[in-house]
């Protein structure tokens, strides 16, 4: 994944708060939900693209175990992935549009 910065609490000029990946439902995350806090990496933490340095943290929310990446090590997820009690899970990934607004992709979906 390429890397690109996105701090926690500004985009596009206005200041904006990071979500707090333990409040996220899955049902109304979206392209507009703005940056998600990586938080610290030191509980749950893991190193998922192997490189050595921990990116990755688990935190379960009240419908979904939440896994948040910070692969460019910024403070702000680049990538989140959702599994909620059902088993439906989602993964989205955090990128600039043309326009150079924050946008999160949806690049996987379906059920466990």
């Amino acid at each position: 994944m390429d890397a690109f910065l996105i701090t926690a609490g500004h985009i596009d000029g206005q200041e904006s708060e990071a979500l707090d990946p333990g409040r996220i439902e899955p049902e109304t995350f979206g392209p507009a939900s703005g940056p998600v806090d990586a938080g610290e990496m030191n509980f749950d933490a893991f190193d998922l693209d192997g490189d050595g340095t921990v990116d990755s943290r688990v935190v379960h929310s009240d419908d979904a175990v939440v896994i948040v990446s910070d692969f460019d090590r910024d403070g702000s997820a680049d990538r989140l992935t959702t599994i909620e009690s059902d088993g439906d899970y989602s993964a989205w990934e955090c990128r600039r549009d043309d326009a150079g607004s924050l946008v999160w992709q949806k690049i996987d979906a379906g059920a466990l």
